[in-house]
């Protein structure tokens, strides 16, 4: 079972999440901010990260032989790639858009017929991303079958992969667990812990 507190701390640590008032990609105003790519950037806090991951595909995801990962660039490749090792599955990764030249394929290196894909991403919000990836991995004939992120912003991403992809995407905490646990650990107070409440209800209300 995943320690929240252990991984909530972890990232706040190394400033994989931070607090106050930022901008996001779509110009929205929002109380925090998370970049998980800085987290191999830390060796102790990228295996404990990438322990995670294998922790939610061995338990949630019933991981078989058959299963191959697939990282999505650039914020999961480093994820799938140590979580490879460490459950002995394969790995593939996706471009961003597919080569000029040679195959043309989106996809980079080699899937047996009969096997299975999961996706890992690092986090996911309204699920466009996620999407995309999965539709371009059943487009070229491949077989995706479970999603595994590190964190939920909580912003549909969840029920969107559920309704247009039939996929149950795991996740190792969503940010509310990810506030409550700051805030219980004293390591933010109880008004930003709240900004971030309030803000995370408004967007999943929409």
């Amino acid at each position: 079972m995943v320690d929240k507190d252990e991984l909530s701390r972890t990232l706040m640590d190394i400033g994989a999440v931070k607090f106050g008032e930022f901008t996001l990609t779509s110009g929205k105003k929002s109380p925090y901010y998370v970049d998980l790519r800085v987290i191999p950037s830390f060796p102790q806090a990228f295996d404990k990260v990438t322990d995670v991951y294998a922790e939610l595909l061995k338990e949630e995801t019933d991981l078989s032989d058959n299963d191959v990962l697939v990282g999505v660039p650039t914020a999961a490749v480093p994820f799938a790639s140590v979580t490879s090792q460490k459950t002995n599955r394969p790995m593939i990764y996706v471009r961003k858009k597919a080569k000029e030249h040679g195959t043309k394929s989106r996809v980079e290196g080699h899937v047996e017929d009969n096997q299975e894909l999961v996706v890992i991403e690092d986090l996911v919000s309204t699920g466009g991303s996620n999407m995309e990836v999965i539709n371009a991995l059943r487009e070229e004939g491949y077989t995706v079958r479970d999603s595994v992120v590190l964190l939920d912003r909580m912003q549909g991403g969840v029920k969107r992969l559920k309704e247009e992809g039939d996929i149950d995407l795991k996740y190792a905490m969503n940010v509310l667990e990810m506030v409550d646990s700051l805030e219980k650990q004293d390591l933010i107070s109880a008004e930003r812990a709240q900004k971030v409440r309030d803000y995370t209800k408004g967007e999943s209300d929409e």
